[in-house]
This record gives structure tokens, sequence and C-alpha cells, in this order.
């Protein structure tokens, strides 16, 4: 039901209005946890800096939550994302939709917090029906920009608001292609390996988030029970920077696998 999530939070078309779209810069890749940068405009015109969180350039988006909360979320850029762990809490509204909360950009899961989540407790307090976890999982790109509120406190941690679904946004069958509206920056960088699906139609489609600890990636394509007739799985080297910058205007076709994990498709 809620495998998906992490293609959609940084949406900005279906629930929300933009403000601005502009761009990040690439970043590299490192095993640590790394700083995420968040950059603002003050009042008189200067560029200021916070070293917690930073945003790119003035990208806005307008969102209302399912609890009728106004939030703004900008792009927030995540560098040496390539295996940073984190997790999302999907608040379900019933005919209001779903609110996307993530751990991502601001810290790496903390999984005792994760696995002591009182769920029935979230749902009363934020007045949803009822709170679903999404993870933990990595993000396989070296960097990652996506639309996101400033931090909020959820049972005590620090998380970000990242979309307000449509009610049935999330019941996409698996190796169906489906077209998320959204704005994300994504690098993955030359010399490191990526993990694709092949279509029976020769479209190329790039693991996003993965589930599946990184040591099994190489060998995922042996596990397939259910890949459709004439697609494959493969794992490839990039000899030069992949770098995708989505936007609502030009949905990115996707799948999701049996192990609930996303592609997305890579330009022809």
């Amino acid at each position: 039901m809620i495998a998906f999530i992490s293609a959609l939070i940084g949406l900005g078309a279906c629930s929300g209005k933009p403000v601005a779209d502009q761009t990040a810069p690439a970043g590299d890749s490192s095993e640590h946890v790394p700083a995420v940068e968040k950059s603002s405009t003050s009042d008189d015109g200067e560029k200021a800096t916070d070293p917690g969180l930073v945003t790119e350039g003035i990208d806005k988006v307008e969102m209302t939550t399912g609890e009728g909360k106004e939030m703004t979320l900008t792009m927030q850029t995540l560098p040496n994302s390539r295996e940073y762990q984190y997790c999302e809490l999907v608040f379900n509204y019933g005919e209001k939709g779903n609110d996307i909360y993530s751990t991502s950009p601001l810290a790496t899961a903390n999984l005792q917090w994760w696995d002591g989540l009182d769920l029935e407790a979230l749902a009363k307090e934020f007045g949803a029906k009822s709170v679903h976890k999404n993870g933990p999982q990595w993000w396989s790109m070296d960097e990652v920009g996506v639309m996101a509120s400033e931090s909020v406190k959820v049972a005590g941690t620090d998380m970000v608001f990242g979309a307000h679904l449509p009610p049935g946004t999330l019941n996409i069958p698996k190796y169906t292609v489906f077209s998320p509206a959204k704005y994300q920056d994504l690098v993955w960088k030359a010399g490191k390996p990526v993990y694709q699906i092949i279509d029976s139609d020769g479209h190329v489609y790039i693991l996003q988030g993965h589930k599946i600890p990184v040591n099994e990636l190489a060998t995922l394509g042996q596990k397939f029970k259910k890949l459709p007739k004439g697609w494959k799985y493969r794992v490839k080297v990039l000899n030069e920077d992949l770098v995708m910058k989505l936007t609502p205007q030009k949905p990115i076709p996707s799948v999701q696998d049996e192990f609930d994990q996303i592609y997305i498709r890579v330009p022809d």
C-alpha cells in the first residue's frame, strides 16, 4: 500500500502550488552522515546560510496538510546521499488523502526510535485515521534534492513534511508504470554502480531508493520471482554523471518492484 512514497516525496503539482522553479548543484558521495545544505535570501537581499539545513535557490511550494495546516516546502539538497538510510511515516486521513513525513534530509534513521513508535498515539495526535511506516530504506544516488518543509517534531524527533497525496495514490500495482509529478534533483556519479530494470520495450529504469541492503543488490536479479516477461535487471557502472532534474510539468515514468523499491525512467 505505501511502498512507493519515496517516488512521490518532493511532490509539487498533485497537491501543492509551486512558487518558483530552480535547480541545485551536484555533489560527491561518502559513507559518513552528510550535511544538508539549505540557503535562503534575507530581507535585505543578502544570501544567508543556515549550517543545519540548506535550501537551494528560492523554490517554494505551498501545500495544505491533512490536518488543514499550511506548509511551505523548499528545495533541500542532500549531498553524499548514497546509502543514506531514512524512514518515512504515512498519515492516513481517509478521503482527505495522506501526509508524508520523512527523516531525510535532516538525519539518518534512528532505528531505536523507529522500532518504538506508538502509531496509534501518533494518529491521535495528528488527527489521522491511522499511521503507517515506510522504511527504513536507503537512497541510491549520490545527491538528492527534494521539496520539504522546515523540521517538524514527530514523536520527539525531527522530520520534514514532504507531500500531501490524494486518496488512492498509494495503490499502484507492482511493475505497472505510473508517472508522479514532482520536483526532484538527482545525481548519480560516474564510476559508481547503479541498479536498473529494463522493460520489454527497452526503457531503462534506475533504482531510486532501496530496501534491500546494498551488498545484496548486485545479485538481486536472481531473487526476482514476478519480473514481467521480457524485463531484466542489471548492474551498471556509469561512465559519466547521470543528472535528472524533475518537475511536475514533465512527470517521470516510474515502476515499483516486488520488494517495494522504486525505479525511475532514464531519458532516452
